[in-house]
């Protein structure tokens, strides 16, 4: 059975918070993605793959890789016409300020980079106990400003009020996630708001143009990592059969869920445009 509890940084060991640290560094995210904290139900497998994997991930190589998925997932959106609601007027509506109404706008920004990055590094674990992979990395990527000056407040599940709550239990139906991915749960302390782009992340999910553009972009993240170096993490060590069931579970149904999640959170942030500064500027 997958993992289901994401493990925040005042739950966990030192060794995993300095996992969390490093993979925020290594990713340029300003937050830690759920896949650690999921991960983080197993510390020695998260610790094992870890090391392997974190000279990959701040490579050249991965981020050109993850650019060039984000930037294909960007097309797709593009192609397909695919909109939300438009959000400026949304977070209007809700009574939110010009100065949040530009901060959400970057944060859905940030996440729709990060979730590409993470399906590659899902699918990297994938071949890790699939036997590894040969490849080479040639070049260590510099930390950007983003990881190391800012930081996006993702509240976890247990935080949720009654509305919230009901939302992610939808949510989880709905997508068929263990977790809800921290893209939707940094505006759950926003119930109304939080409701409104769930509405319209429902609308999107029921365009049969979506599921198709869902595969092409997995299979597009399968071909990326090709050449990207992996170990055998199965045969490096000392998990348990009935564990490793649990980990493959996990991490497969991360690879299955985050095509869908990188597109719609894509689709969520062109709905912005134009930007609201842009706006305020003008």
């Amino acid at each position: 059975m997958a993992f289901t509890r994401a493990w925040e940084e005042n739950d966990v060991s030192r060794d995993i918070k300095r996992i969390y640290t490093d993979a925020r560094s290594a990713l340029n995210l300003p937050y830690i993605p759920t896949l650690f904290k999921v991960l983080a139900n197993h510390p020695d497998y998260l610790k094992a793959a870890w090391n392997d994997l974190a000279p990959v991930v701040r490579s050249k190589e991965f981020h050109s890789a993850a650019l060039a998925l984000e930037e294909y997932i960007y097309s797709l959106v593009v192609a397909g016409g695919w909109k939300f609601n438009e959000q400026r007027r949304e977070l209007q509506d809700q009574k939110f300020s010009v100065e949040d109404t530009i901060f959400v706008a970057d944060a859905v920004a940030i996440f729709a980079h990060g979730l590409p990055q993470i399906l590659l590094l899902a699918r990297l674990l994938q071949a890790g106990y699939a036997g590894g992979q040969s490849g080479r990395i040639s070049h260590i990527k510099q930390s950007s400003m983003i990881a190391q000056a800012l930081k996006i407040h993702v509240p976890n599940e247990r935080e949720a009020g009654l509305r919230s709550w009901l939302i992610y239990n939808d949510i989880k139906k709905t997508t068929g996630s263990k977790s809800v991915l921290s893209v939707l749960r940094f505006i759950s302390p926003y119930p109304g708001y939080l409701a409104s782009v769930w509405l319209d992340w429902k609308k999107i999910l029921k365009n049969s143009a979506v599921l198709r553009a869902k595969e092409d972009v997995s299979r597009r993240a399968a071909g990326l990592v090709i050449g990207l170096p992996v170990s055998d993490h199965r045969g490096s060590s000392k998990i348990k059969p009935e564990q490793w069931r649990e980990i493959e579970e996990t991490v497969d149904g991360f690879v299955r869920m985050l095509p869908l999640f990188s597109l719609v959170t894509t689709v969520w942030r062109k709905s912005f445009v134009p930007r609201p500064r842009d706006v305020r500027a003008a």
